[in-house]
């Protein structure tokens, strides 16, 4: 396991699936934590219980995709933990389905700063602390869905697209600084947000949500979603020493269902 006892680590959407399953990683690797989500409740009982056991934590309840509420969280976290070494934004949303003509403006706009504008805003608050230390990592979550689309979920390819690219321009403008940037792009990974994703599938083609998520899963090689531990291990190993020289690159953990996709 990785030993990050001197790192500090922010995560954003730290409650519930990949991301809860990131904190709880970065912890048990000795990291000390600075913790955002827009769910107060399960953000206070997740931190209480990591700092019970052992972890130094920072944690607010905030909405990611507030300029003001974001630059606030970032810098309290560098005060209150003495600095920033490594980031790790997780939020995103699936239930933005519809096509170029369907899809309501406020949808397609709500898509682009939960799923992407959350993630330069993260950054952009946290880089500086990142260089006041003398560098650090960056690591987005996207998707095997910025790399091949599905049908009505345009929204959803449109920024996880979006953040493959943002992660790229990253790792080049911040080299310089000895802060390295990259991206996981998992398959379907099994937490709530699939669920959800299955039962609005399911309503549109007139299935149950347990008959799609079985389709869903036979398309994969291995015959299964991935599970967020999974990704996390992934997402220690990028900000490790290990991946030193690893930066601009997306990280695919899908069960080999990419390999079977078609390029675009």
């Amino acid at each position: 396991m990785e030993n990050y006892t001197d790192a500090v680590v922010v995560v954003s959407g730290a409650c519930g699936g990949i991301g809860e399953a990131i904190t709880r990683s970065f912890a048990a690797a000795g990291a000390t934590l600075g913790l955002c989500d827009i769910r107060a409740t399960e953000l206070d009982q997740l931190a209480d219980e990591l700092r019970q056991s052992g972890s130094a934590v920072y944690h607010e309840a905030i909405d990611v995709t507030d300029t003001d509420a974001v630059s606030l969280f970032c810098s309290s976290a560098s005060e209150e933990l003495q600095g920033i070494n490594h980031l790790v934004s997780t939020v995103g949303i699936v239930d933005i389905a519809g096509d170029v003509v369907g899809l309501p403006l406020e949808v397609w706009n709500r898509a682009l700063s939960v799923n992407l504008t959350s993630a330069f805003l993260l950054a952009k608050y946290t880089v500086p602390h990142m260089v006041s230390a003398g560098g650090g990592s960056i690591v987005n979550i996207s998707s095997v869905s910025g790399y091949a689309n599905q049908a009505g979920a345009m929204a959803y390819s449109v920024t996880k697209a979006g953040l493959i690219s943002l992660t790229k321009s990253q790792a080049i403008d911040l080299a310089c600084h000895n802060i390295r940037s990259n991206v996981i792009c998992p398959g379907s990974v099994d937490t709530p947000l699939v669920d959800i994703a299955a039962v609005l599938t399911a309503e549109e083609t007139g299935r149950t949500a347990e008959e799609t998520r079985k389709d869903w899963e036979s398309q994969y090689p291995t015959g299964r979603f991935s599970q967020p531990q999974e990704v996390a291990e992934l997402a220690l190993f990028l900000c490790s020493e290990r991946a030193a020289n690893a930066t601009g690159a997306s990280f695919v953990i899908d069960g080999g269902l990419r390999a079977v996709l078609p390029e675009r």
